[in-house]
């Protein structure tokens, strides 16, 4: 006999991603349009689009089918909800999910307003993604990939760097640089030490988490910006310029780094002053440790 739990599988994956017609009836009750839990997904197209223009960063439009279109549930499941997927997003795109719901309730105006969305851009089955500039223009497009959020990504990587601008600004102060040698040269020029956070910023949970809960504030980024270089050496899974992978890999061997994340205090000529990691308790008792490590430094 068929497992009937197979067949009611089978017939999502095969049936569940043909759109109903985008001009079909809200449902009568109205309920706010939930987002993503994954990493600040917006829902509204205009916000987006706005949060782009101050950012610069390109939009990735989720079209989505999320309670009933079985690829779409797959796709959310093996990428969206990933850490490495979350990490990569906010430094990378502006996250706006509309969705297309059957089951759950969703406020008429929010479905008009999707329904929308999808005409204009021609929207007819779900999963659709696409990467939108700060006009709306489309600069790529998506869908579900095999290969969980490293293939995603890649692919995702490719479109938004070919829509990147091609002049790029130098870095600002507190900015995180990753070349070791311009890191060096502004050590030196203001008498700050380095920073550095050797991670693996796509696959390390505790380096997700040291950015996520420290490294992103507005706390640590006040505190960076009057006391130290901040270095990023990254030792990613997934693609990166060899020459900057050979760097990395070069200052990871000099100062016994093991595992990650590892945040060492270093001076201009290379002395190591101290070492962090990953702790508890969010920015403030990071800051208090890292700020005993500077002020006894020794040049």
């Amino acid at each position: 006999m068929l497992n009937i739990a197979s067949l009611m599988l089978a017939a999502l994956l095969t049936t569940a991603c043909e759109p109903e017609a985008l001009t079909s009836a809200p449902l009568e009750v109205p309920q706010p349009q939930t987002p993503s839990q994954a990493s600040a997904w917006l829902t509204n197209y205009d916000t987006a689009l706005t949060r782009s223009r101050k950012t610069g960063k390109p939009v990735l439009v989720d079209f989505t089918g999320s309670d009933w279109c079985g690829w779409c549930i797959r796709l959310k499941a093996e990428v969206f909800d990933t850490p490495a997927f979350q990490t990569w997003a906010r430094r990378n795109v502006i996250l706006l999910e509309l969705d297309f719901p059957r089951q759950r309730r969703q406020d008429p105006r929010v479905r008009t307003r999707n329904e929308a969305i999808a005409r204009k851009y021609g929207v007819r089955s779900y999963p659709t993604i696409l990467f939108l500039d700060a006009k709306g223009k489309v600069l790529g497009r998506s869908g579900y990939r095999r290969g969980g959020p490293r293939g995603w990504t890649a692919h995702a990587d490719r479109i938004v760097r070919q829509a990147a601008p091609t002049v790029v600004a130098a870095p600002k102060a507190g900015a995180w640089l990753t070349d070791h040698a311009a890191a060096v040269a502004r050590s030196k020029r203001t008498g700050k030490p380095i920073l550095a956070d050797f991670t693996g910023s796509d696959w390390c949970t505790w380096c997700i988490r040291l950015d996520r809960e420290v490294f992103e504030t507005g706390a640590f980024r006040a505190w960076a910006k009057q006391n130290v270089v901040l270095l990023k050496l990254d030792f990613p899974r997934g693609k990166q310029d060899p020459a900057l992978r050979k760097q990395n890999q070069a200052l990871a061997r000099k100062y016994g780094i093991r595992g990650y994340p590892t945040v060492l205090f270093i001076g201009a000529s290379g002395t190591k002053l101290g070492e962090m990691g990953y702790e508890r308790g969010g920015p403030q008792p990071w800051i208090a440790r890292a700020g005993k490590i500077v002020s006894s430094r020794t040049r």
